[in-house]
This record gives C-alpha cells, structure tokens and sequence, in this order.
C-alpha cells in the first residue's frame, strides 16, 4: 500500500510540472522504494541517473500526523471556514510536494554544486536528504567565505521549497480557497516533520531551514498569488507597473487574506500544537508580529530586516541576502 501512494505521489508531481512548465521533467526520475520505518529520503545524481531513495516510514509519519490533526473531518482553525480535507489526500499532497521538492534540486543543478565527504558515499558523488547530515562541501564555491559556507545549503533547500511551492499551489483561482487552504497546510505539515526528525540529529550547525522560516516563505508565496498574473503580464508587456486592471478587485483580495491568508497561518498553529512541536510554534510566533515581518519582507530593503520580530522571518532575512550573492555564482557556474 505505501509503495503504491508513493508512486502516486512521483506521478502526481510530475504531471503537475509538466501541466504548469508546459514541457515534462527533463529526466526521469528513478524512484526506490526501502521498507524501513525511519523518516527519510535522499535524492542522488549517479552518472546520468537521477534517483530518488524513500522509507515507507515517511508515508506512515505523514499519515499519522493527518489522522491526529483530521478530527471527524474537520480542521477547525478557529477564523475563516474550517476545512475538510481527508487523511488520504493530505498524505498524498504532503507526498508530491517532498517529491517536487526532490526534483527541484535537480532542475536547479544543485546536485553539480555539492560533494559529500562520507566515505562510505563515494559513490554517490551528489545527493540531497530529506534531514539534515554532515555539512557537504560546495566545489564550484570555494570562493564563499567561510562565515557563509553554512547557508549555501539551506539556501539550495529554500530555492527547491520556493518552485516546489508555487507548482503545488498552481496558480490563482477564486474558485480554489478551499482546495489552496489544503494544500498550504500539507506543504505546511511536511515542512514540520522534516523539522521534527531534524531535531534528533547531532549535525550542527542544520543544514536545513527552519519550519518556520519555510512557512514564512511559503506563506508570502501564499499573499503574492493574487498579484502574480498581473505581475507576469506587465512583464511580458515590456511594463514595469502593473495595470490595475488585470488585478482582483480591492474586495476580492481583502477577503482572500480573511479566508485563506489569515487561516493558513492559523492552520499551521494548530498543527504545530497537535504535533507536539513546541519549539515551531515558539519560532512562528503571534499572527500581528509573523505578518507585520512578512511586509518588511515584502519590502527587500535590507535596512528594515534588523526589525524583523519573528524567529522564522530573520533567518529568511539572513538566508535572502546570501542567496542573492549564491544565485549570481549559480548562474555564472552555469
């Protein structure tokens, strides 16, 4: 049973990035399936081969969290219309996200960027995992300063969760609150579980981000929506300003914030409290002070960051000016 969800899950995603890029995946990745009940994955470029390790574990973890979090169907946040999604689709969703995310490494060339030092790895010359492990040693960026060769790999974790995002939530739709709300809150999930198994790991500093601060990205993805098509129209216009025009209306895009928006950010304090996951709620922080961070963020002026007041909203900060400087050094490797 899990081997199948999980192929469903590759399937799913690959259909999803063929249906928005508008071309397929450009290889096909090879997926292999270990009946262990640990939490975890590792995605690796072997030659020409991109393959993608996963424990049953981490359907059985992901299924788990849904049934504690779905009772009778209903996920009540406590503002807006509770959702009801069931613990089959959420699993399933929680499942094409991780896989996106997989396949974004490899899309980005993160794979070519990154050698593991572990022995018993050799070889294995590139691979990402799921958790956090031994620092990897960037080739192509011995330039990097010491002080920042820790957040390249969070930075390339950032990057694959940011397109993984905005293939699983598609675009806008006022038609699809509802089904966004579920998909926010599945990425959500996994995002705290990855955080979870990370914690019992002794590799420090982590080579991951935080929940928190990947909620906070996702979250700001999640306010953007409504303004992204307008956004590619005037660039595709040779425009700088956006035409009002093609926007939603005013009171349109204040109910989406009511509705979906200030929700989702709910939603995930609820689940961060059925998981148990003290130290995510602690990082998210209140809901005035997580959205006052995301329009500071929104900004991108690096004077205003030292203001930032939630713990996922200032690692975003320190990872975001580094991944500016990473991504020139992508490009120019590319």
């Amino acid at each position: 049973m899990c081997s199948n969800n999980i192929k469903c899950a590759l399937q799913t995603a690959l259909n999803q990035y063929e249906e928005i890029v508008g071309e397929a995946f450009p290889t096909n990745p090879i997926l292999n399936i270990v009946e262990d009940g640990g939490f975890w994955a590792v995605s690796e470029v072997e030659k020409d081969k991109f393959n993608i390790f996963i424990s049953t574990g981490v359907e059985i973890i992901v299924s788990k969290l849904w049934r504690d979090a779905l009772d009778d169907n209903q996920f009540v946040t406590g503002i807006g219309t509770p959702v009801s999604p069931n613990i089959e689709d959420m699993t399933h969703l929680s499942l094409a996200w991780l896989m996106l995310h997989e396949m974004e490494h490899y899309r980005f060339g993160h794979f070519e960027l990154a050698r593991i030092d572990f022995p018993v790895e050799k070889k294995r010359a590139y691979s990402f995992a799921l958790i956090s492990r031994r620092q990897m040693t960037f080739v192509p960026l011995a330039d990097v300063a010491e002080e920042n060769c820790t957040k390249v790999e969070p930075c390339l974790e950032m990057q694959a969760d940011h397109d993984a995002i905005e293939l699983i939530l598609d675009s806008y739709s006022r038609e699809e609150w509802e089904s966004l709300r579920h998909r926010v809150l599945a990425i959500s999930g996994m995002m705290m579980l990855i955080e979870q198994e990370d914690t019992k790991c002794d590799y420090k500093p982590p080579s991951h981000p935080k929940a928190a601060t990947r909620i906070f990205q996702l979250l700001g993805h999640l306010i953007d929506m409504p303004m992204i098509s307008a956004q590619i129209k005037a660039k595709s216009d040779g425009r700088n300003t956006i035409d009002p025009a093609d926007l939603p209306s005013d009171k349109e895009r204040v109910a989406f914030n009511r509705q979906v928006t200030l929700p989702c950010f709910f939603d995930a304090v609820n689940l961060a409290k059925i998981a148990g996951a003290d130290s995510i709620l602690r990082d998210l922080g209140e809901a005035a002070d997580f959205f006052g961070d995301v329009q500071i963020a929104k900004s991108m002026s690096a004077e205003h960051f030292t203001s930032l007041k939630t713990v996922g909203a200032k690692q975003w900060a320190e990872l975001v000016k580094f991944n500016e400087i990473l991504k020139k050094q992508q490009i120019d490797k590319g």
